[in-house]
């Protein structure tokens, strides 16, 4: 039996595409043969194939995993072959928020959420990497659903860029968003928050972190927005190298999502690996992935979420209450416990086979 994933596409820095590659190492290194397909593949993996090769080594007695997170022609193939299947849902961002920033990647959208009506009835067991993800799942006829959270192996985050660490350890306070530049991230409310926490703290600075490409018209207004508020030292870094994600965690005092739809966050995850306290907007699967820990917060009151963020900083005692909360967390998302799950899950399947 063979275990293949497919996707419409792979990207280096992609949290389903890092996922990708390292449920290929778990499936490798239980024994299975394990390959990756994908529609559009990003010139720099070069362990991925185009999707339609997946059809030399398609096989009711193969499990096929089919990461979905927009449209594309591939669910049209997932939906053809006999291979034994698994759902990974990773949520697809709704059309609206795209609209007048992107048209094209909105009708994209729409056709990933029909597409997810379509695949009820041909798939075996299907996953939200969160409970938000899962009931959506039922919500569009998927009989045999469950949880699998997104796997991350934090062996690996471990070597930074002590220059950038350098640059930035000084006695200011260093703000902390990470996500691709996108409307839904909602990264121009964390730019106003900022503007009034500048004014609490003059010496402060905002890390954005993202690529934008696709949303070239949202990084324009985010730019014209910094400059009409006057704000400063709010800094666009677009994508980054790993270690450089690294030394920013490691630099952040406080990270702030104001995002209005995530169908995990894996950033949230990170922020409570390196020890960093988080504030977040109450939407979507966000108070699932943090379970309790950080501060959600209910309404966009900037004012008063710049309030809190001061607080963070300024008061010891609750600084170390969330984040030793997160940490508690951080436990629920092992890579031990994520293998298990995995493993259970994938077991469902293989049985029927």
């Amino acid at each position: 039996m063979e275990i293949h994933q497919i996707l419409p596409t792979i990207s280096p820095g992609d949290a389903i595409g890092n996922e990708v590659l390292l449920i290929r190492e778990i499936l490798k290194s239980w024994g299975y043969e394990s390959e990756i397909f994908a529609q559009s593949i990003h010139p720099s993996i070069n362990n991925a194939k185009f999707y339609l090769e997946h059809k030399k080594r398609s096989s009711k007695n193969n499990v096929l995993i089919y990461h979905l997170s927009i449209g594309s022609d591939v669910s049209k193939y997932v939906l053809e072959v006999p291979d034994r299947k698994i759902l990974m849902y990773h949520n697809i961002t709704p059309p609206h928020f795209f609209y007048g920033i992107n048209d094209n990647l909105a009708l994209i959208l729409g056709h990933g959420r029909n597409e997810l009506k379509m695949l009820a009835e041909k798939t075996d067991v299907a996953l939200g990497v969160s409970e938000y993800n899962r009931i959506e799942l039922e919500e569009n006829g998927y009989k045999e659903t469950g949880v699998l959270p997104l796997i991350i192996d934090f062996s690996k985050y471990v070597t930074h860029n002590t220059k950038i660490i350098d640059r930035y350890n000084d006695n200011w306070t260093n703000v902390l968003f990470v996500g691709r530049i996108s409307p839904n991230k909602k990264q121009d409310d964390i730019i106003k928050c900022f503007y009034y926490y500048k004014a609490i703290n003059p010496n402060s600075r905002l890390f954005l972190i993202g690529g934008f490409n696709g949303c070239e018209r949202y990084y324009k207004y985010l730019e014209n927005l910094i400059y009409d508020l006057g704000v400063k030292d709010v800094y666009l870094l677009g994508m980054v190298d790993f270690a450089d994600l690294i030394a920013y965690y490691m630099l952040a005092d406080v990270f702030v999502c104001m995002s209005e739809h995530e169908g995990f966050n894996v950033p949230l995850i990170e922020s409570m690996h390196f020890g960093v306290p988080i504030i977040a907007y109450n939407s979507t699967a966000i108070p699932y992935t943090l379970g309790g820990a950080g501060i959600l917060v209910n309404k966009k009151c900037y004012s008063e979420i710049a309030e809190m963020i001061n607080l963070l900083v300024t008061d010891k005692e609750l600084r170390d209450k969330i984040i030793k909360k997160q940490k508690i967390r951080l436990k629920d998302f092992s890579y031990e416990k994520a293998m298990d799950r995995f493993k259970a899950q994938l077991n469902k399947v293989i049985h029927e086979i």
